[in-house]
């Protein structure tokens, strides 16, 4: 499951949330909040942004499991819905900054940026 080695352990800034569609269309909020991740495996997220006109807020939280070369995110509350729920990859797995991406299912391209607060 999760390592409590990990670096991930600390509070993270969300410093840009990216999606890009399978049309090529692209964008982006920047500076949109915190993830943080517990020791135990747990987490929690205080974010506010607006892409493609949408406004969205997520403080939902979470259960991560980090894994060699990608990270699972999922939502501890029943029946809640997170955009982040998923399982990411690490482009970027870094002491300071970390680079993830993932797909929705609907051929769009999504982007994490975090950097260490």
């Amino acid at each position: 499951m999760w390592s409590c080695s990990s670096n991930l352990v600390h509070t993270w800034n969300i410093d840009e949330f990216k999606i890009i569609k399978g049309n090529g269309q692209k964008t982006s909020s920047t500076n949109i909040g915190t993830i943080t991740f517990n020791k135990d495996g747990s987490g929690t997220k205080d974010i506010a942004y607006s892409i493609f006109g949408e406004n969205y807020t997520d403080k939902i939280p979470f259960t991560w499991d980090k894994q060699e070369g990608y990270i699972v995110l999922s939502t501890s509350e029943k029946g809640v819905k997170s955009r982040l729920a998923k399982a990411w990859i690490m482009v970027k797995d870094g002491p300071k900054k970390q680079v993830w991406k993932s797909t929705n299912g609907k051929k769009n391209v999504l982007v994490l940026k975090l950097s260490r607060k």
